[in-house]
């Protein structure tokens, strides 16, 4: 992976962050302080951000809106964290500009 692909992840990640953020009203983090490879909906006991089926649906709405993107066919592999999310949009708008 080059920097500049780095780079655009990490820019990713806190833009899908902030959207983590705003729509499940989650007023203890930060763009910066979410743990970007916690898997989302494991429990917290677990290591996981603890969310359910509504926070998925909230999610999957607030990328849909911001990116622009039909999330149909994302698998349950690219919706397990916000670096797993990162590389599913990534690899979605290099599809879009091809």
């Amino acid at each position: 992976m080059t920097s500049s692909e780095t780079v655009e992840l990490d820019a990713l990640s806190q833009r899908i962050a902030r959207i983590i953020i705003e729509r499940l009203q989650l007023e203890d983090l930060t763009p910066e302080s979410f743990p970007k490879h916690a898997i989302l909906f494991a429990k917290e006991h677990q290591g996981g951000m603890g969310f359910d089926s509504i926070g998925s649906l909230e999610i999957a709405a607030g990328l849909a809106d911001d990116f622009n993107l039909e999330l149909d066919d994302i698998s349950e592999q690219d919706f397990m964290s916000v670096e797993t999310l990162a590389a599913y949009i990534a690899k979605q708008q290099q599809k879009a500009s091809s």
